[in-house]
């Protein structure tokens, strides 16, 4: 059972955070224990005084005012990496300072049953993990008199004992887990504004990607709806990513081209072969090597086997699809989840919806596509998208500049 959440926070609170994937990293742990640190320095940046430090397999958060631990606590849950934290206090690794910090941190808590959790990270210390049991138990059942329930306890108290420290705290906060942020190198992003593109790089942001999305539209043949929507959805975004670019290009007179000179049933492969090309500029313009989509295999006509190959066939990089084995039902749940379900219902028209053929083909061959595309002046037409496109960098609120030097 979770314990409830502490009606008072410490005078002088401490962020303990427990990762797990990065923990077993070996001789790499550094590296991700590293940007880790930077990626929660910078939701922190505008906290006077917060310093973040590593602590054997773990993280701390020291210097944070009283009345900013809620809102740190609130910043770090979108902090890929972290598995679950606590707000504690911090003291000498001696028996009487637990016994004491465990009292402050349950008077004026209502509850009918306790355990108390010790570990130690090293074994140097002149009392066992059972003696810490043993002693802060009996401390907190001064200030309580509940009862002692190692198995299904109402409250737990946990105590870690590491470099010389305790850190005593009730309540573990689930963090979403993965890898930090640009642990994993660059990716772009065709970035459509329906549910699936969004529930994709939220995906690949939990792998450790750093993204760059790029949202096709159909601008002036189409009202800026989608454009709307693409910024408010890249700020959701930003909130997990921290600051994220977003490439608009127009992509209409591209269709138009396309539509008029190629035979129709292959036009949806071809925007989209035209839009990997784009994308794999934009990838080596910004030293990303992957591209990513939110396409899930049969869940449209252009989504069938031969027609996924036949699409990537124009890419430079490979393409990722983290959504590949899920249903629509699936995705909708993840959008809801994360917060970009409300923004994708909102109508829009999509790029890929003008001169929509009557029939796609389904089967597709690459040789095929490869001779429908023979009519077009491709360089030509890359270069006009490329040189009409707008990039713009999407702030989430907490950001401030310069923060990932002052850790």
């Amino acid at each position: 059972m979770s314990a409830p959440i502490l009606p008072v926070i410490p005078q002088n609170p401490v962020i303990i955070i427990h990762y797990h994937e990065i923990g077993l990293k070996g001789g790499n742990q550094a590296y991700f224990e590293n940007i880790l640190k930077r990626n929660i320095a910078q939701r922190l940046g505008d906290m006077p005084g917060a310093r973040v430090r590593h602590m054997r397999n773990r993280l701390v958060i020291r210097g944070l005012r009283q009345g900013d631990a809620t809102l740190a606590i609130e910043r770090l849950q979108h902090v890929f990496g972290i598995v679950n934290m606590s707000i504690g206090t911090e003291v000498d690794a001696e028996l009487d300072a637990m016994k004491q910090a465990a009292q402050d941190l349950v008077q004026g808590l209502t509850f009918q049953s306790f355990a108390i959790r010790p570990k130690r990270a090293e074994k140097r210390y002149p009392f066992t993990s059972q003696d810490i049991g043993r002693e802060v138990g009996s401390a907190v059942w001064q200030v309580s008199h509940a009862q002692v329930d190692l198995t299904h306890p109402e409250l737990e108290v946990f105590v870690e004992v590491v470099q010389g420290k305790a850190y005593i705290f009730a309540e573990k906060i689930p963090g979403p887990g993965g890898l930090p942020v640009s642990s994993s190198g660059r990716g772009v992003v065709l970035f459509s504004v329906g549910f699936d593109a969004p529930v994709a790089a939220w995906r690949m942001m939990k792998r450790g990607l750093s993204l760059h999305l790029v949202h096709f539209h159909g601008q002036p043949q189409t009202d800026d709806a989608s454009v709307r929507k693409a910024r408010a959805l890249a700020k959701i975004l930003a909130e997990w990513h921290g600051r994220i670019k977003l490439t608009l290009v127009a992509f209409s007179q591209a269709q138009e081209i396309i539509s008029v000179a190629c035979p129709e049933r292959y036009r949806t492969i071809l925007y989209r072969r035209m839009m990997m090309r784009v994308a794999s500029k934009l990838a080596w313009k910004h030293r990303c090597r992957a591209l990513i989509t939110g396409e899930s295999l049969g869940q449209v006509a252009s989504q069938t086997l031969p027609n996924l190959a036949a699409i990537e066939d124009a890419s430079s990089f490979p393409v990722l699809r983290p959504l590949i084995a899920f249903d629509k039902q699936e995705i909708l749940q993840e959008a809801q989840r994360i917060g970009t379900y409300d923004i994708s219902i909102l109508p829009h028209d999509e790029a890929c919806t003008l001169f929509q053929p009557r029939r796609v083909e389904t089967a597709a061959k690459i040789e095929d596509v490869r001779i429908a595309e023979e009519e077009l002046d491709i360089p030509w037409m890359l270069e006009q998208l490329l040189a009409d496109a707008v990039t713009e960098v999407i702030h989430p609120d907490w950001w401030v500049d310069g923060v990932s030097q002052r850790q």
